[in-house]
C-alpha cells in the first residue's frame, strides 16, 4: 500500500515539475491529464487509480477509459538497481529507476539528505518522514548512515556569503515545487535570484534557447541571464577580481 502511494506520490511531483508552460497550454500537459483523471465522477475509484498507473506505464496522454485497452502495471518497473532496492527510497519525490535511481538514492543517502514527507494537508494519506527511517533505509541499501551537516561543516553553505563565494545565480521557476527550498532573493552583488513567475523545472535551461512555446518571464529571464554571464566574465577576463580562479555558478530550481 505504501510503496503504490508513493508512486502516485513522486508521479504528480514529476508532473509538477514539467507543468510549463501553464494556462491556454496547460491542457497537453501531464499534470493537467493526471487531475483530470481523479476528478472524474463516472469512474470508480479503482479505475481511476488503473487509468492513471496506465498512463504511468505508458509515458503518453489519456485518450480512453476503456477497460478493453487497459495494461498490467509493473511496480518493478519504478524500482532503483542495486541491492535491497525499494520504491520509498532517499527521496520521496522520486529517485527514479535503473541505474539512475540507484546513484540519485545513494547521494540523498549520503549528503543530500532530503526531510520530504506526507502531511495533513497533502491529497495523499499521511506519511511522516524520520530521521530513524532515513538511517535504517540507508544503512541497508548501502550500508552507511546519513550525513545531513556535512556540507555545512565543510562547505559552509548554510551561509555562502560569509564563506566568501561569488558569482552565483540562482533561478527558480516558481510552479516547480522545489522553489520553496531555493533562494529567491539576491545574498550579496555577486549571489543573485532570479524568479519566473510561469516557470517550472530548469524552463529556463531549455536546449533551444527562447522561443515562441516559452511564456514571457521566461524569454527575459533568458536575456538577463545571458546579460550576467557576460559581465562576470569580462569582469574575470580583465581581471577586476582579485582571485581569477574564481567559478561562476548557474545553480537552477
Amino acid at each position: 500500500h505504501d510503496e503504490l502511494i508513493m508512486v502516485i506520490g513522486y508521479t504528480f511531483a514529476n508532473y509538477n515539475m514539467g507543468n510549463y508552460p501553464p494556462g491556454r497550454d496547460s491542457h497537453d500537459t501531464n499534470l493537467y491529464r493526471a487531475c483530470q483523471i481523479f476528478q472524474d465522477d463516472s469512474l470508480h475509484p479503482k479505475d481511476q487509480l488503473a487509468q492513471f498507473l496506465v498512463d504511468v506505464h505508458n509515458s503518453v496522454g489519456i485518450h480512453t477509459h476503456d477497460e478493453g485497452n487497459m495494461q498490467c502495471f509493473n511496480m518493478t518497473s519504478q524500482l532503483p538497481s542495486g541491492n535491497n532496492a525499494t520504491i520509498t527510497a532517499g527521496d520521496w519525490s522520486g529517485v527514479g529507476n535503473g541505474r539512475n535511481g540507484q546513484m540519485w538514492d545513494f547521494q540523498t543517502c549520503d549528503l543530500l539528505v532530503e526531510q520530504i514527507g506526507f502531511g495533513l494537508d497533502s491529497m495523499f494519506p499521511p506519511r511522516t518522514w524520520t530521521m530513524e527511517w532515513m538511517n535504517e533505509h540507508c544503512h541497508t541499501r548501502f550500508g552507511i548512515l546519513p550525513s545531513p551537516q556535512k556540507l555545512v561543516e565543510d562547505w559552509g553553505i548554510d551561509d555562502v556569503v560569509r564563506a566568501g563565494a561569488t558569482k552565483i545565480l540562482f533561478t527558480n521557476g516558481l510552479n516547480d515545487g522545489w522553489s520553496v527550498g531555493g533562494i529567491q532573493h539576491d545574498l550579496s552583488d555577486s549571489i543573485l535570484a532570479l524568479n519566473f513567475e510561469s516557470g517550472a523545472h530548469h524552463s529556463d535551461l531549455s536546449g533551444v534557447g527562447p522561443s515562441s512555446r516559452d511564456t514571457p518571464d521566461i524569454k527575459r529571464g533568458f536575456e538577463q541571464i545571458t546579460e550576467i554571464l557576460r559581465q562576470w566574465l569580462n569582469d574575470v577576463e580583465l581581471g577586476k577580481h582579485h582571485d581569477k580562479t574564481q567559478d561562476i555558478l548557474f545553480a537552477d530550481k
